[in-house]
């Protein structure tokens, strides 16, 4: 029996497969940042949110066992 594993929260946003642990961390945090900036567009807000989400779940699975 196999292990089901969940999908990515956005199918049109998958990070690199390659991309470390650091860079994962720096890019979810300029998302972040630009997200805060976006006080007149919530949704967009929302997007870069979801996928500062996407960075900080790539780092880590880059800490786990491969």
């Amino acid at each position: 029996m196999s292990k089901v594993r969940p999908g990515p929260p956005h199918p049109f946003f998958i990070p690199h497969p390659e991309i470390s642990f650091e860079d994962a961390l720096v890019y979810a945090s300029e998302l972040l940042n630009c997200a805060e900036q976006l006080h007149d567009s919530p949704k967009a807000a929302g997007y870069l949110m979801e996928m500062a989400k996407v960075m900080v779940d790539r780092s880590l699975e880059c800490m786990g066992p491969h």
